[in-house]
């Protein structure tokens, strides 16, 4: 004997008559029919009559408060556009692009401090998501820089007493390195 084969629906797939169910989760009625409002399987609850489909895939969109990982794709002194790879950890399907806020810091003499450089690689908290604009914070310990390559001549930068120095030209560059930088390998 076979078992049951579960039904996989597409987004417009009939589900069922309204006669014999009600449209559950991810389910509507249109005139005579019920149909699927997206991909997924097909759940029956006959207690209350009713279909619904689960989802075959949830996106995980960044959400306040969220820890976030991507690599700097534009830098201004008060801005910085950031592609996000990684939500909590989690490898993100297509990416989201991101904007960090970055308060006006001044190094010594009157200069600006650059938090972020084009290439970093960087990690940062959701601070916010109104207007649908991932917004970033980079301001705790544990955020900022985790990777980052020398602008003169390539090369990986490592951790020497707060900045960060090049080992093959000398070079020293400030940025806001997160606590765990040049410790080892780069962690999401």
């Amino acid at each position: 004997m076979s078992k049951p084969s579960k039904k996989v629906v597409l987004p417009g797939d009939f589900l069922a008559w309204p006669e014999e169910f009600l449209p559950g989760k991810n389910a509507y009625e249109t005139g005579d029919s019920v149909r699927a409002t997206l991909p997924g399987e097909v759940q029956k609850d006959l207690s209350k009559r009713e279909i619904a489909v689960q989802a075959a895939y949830v996106a995980k969109t960044p959400s306040v408060g969220d820890v976030v990982t991507g690599q700097i794709e534009a830098a201004q002194t008060s801005t910085a556009h950031m592609q996000i790879a990684y939500v909590n950890g989690a490898p993100t399907m297509g990416g989201f692009s991101s904007t960090i806020y970055m308060r006006s810091e001044r190094g010594g003499r009157g200069i600006r401090r650059t938090n972020v450089k084009l290439g970093d690689l960087a990690r940062a908290r959701v601070v916010s998501t109104m207007n649908g604009i991932i917004q970033l914070g980079i301001d705790e310990p544990h955020l900022g820089v985790i990777f980052a390559l020398c602008s003169v001549c390539g090369t990986p930068l490592a951790r020497a007493d707060g900045r960060a120095k090049c080992d093959e030209c000398g070079n020293v560059e400030e940025r806001k390195f997160a606590d765990d930088f040049g410790r080892g390998s780069v962690q999401p």
